[in-house]
């Protein structure tokens, strides 16, 4: 609710077009596009720990030796998505306010969600061996 709250204040909200020197000192679609992607995390935080709490159950392997390499990959496909794919996939299909949105909300439940199944796969197969 509150997310929705949030953004159709974002969208509503008249924005100063205030300049200086010919230079705009805020750029309304700046704020948006940040707006858009925080409310974007929020929503990926909010159905990510839904579904850990309710169906993965995650907890962190403390004797795996596995786990820093694929903290390692997880961190790194994060930032792939964040800085490469992201972009000039999603936000490039939806626009720059929804597609920060969508992006942002599936990189921050890929690190919840996904790749934790990853690692309690992983480190499964690995103690059964």
């Amino acid at each position: 609710m509150v997310v929705i709250a949030s953004l159709c204040y974002i969208l509503l909200k008249p924005y100063p077009m205030d300049y200086i020197d010919g230079v705009l000192l805020v750029d309304p679609k700046k704020i948006m596009n940040d707006s858009f992607k925080v409310c974007g995390s929020v929503v990926g935080l909010l159905i990510g720990s839904y579904i850990d709490r309710h169906y993965l159950h995650y907890e962190i392997p403390v004797n795996s030796s596995s786990l820093p390499i694929l903290a390692c990959i997880g961190g790194a496909l994060m930032f792939a998505w964040k800085e490469l794919f992201a972009p000039a996939t999603v936000v490039a299909a939806f626009g720059g306010h929804w597609g920060n949105f969508i992006a942002r909300g599936l990189m921050v439940f890929f690190a919840i969600c996904i790749w934790p199944a990853v690692i309690k796969k992983e480190c499964r197969v690995k103690a059964a061996a």
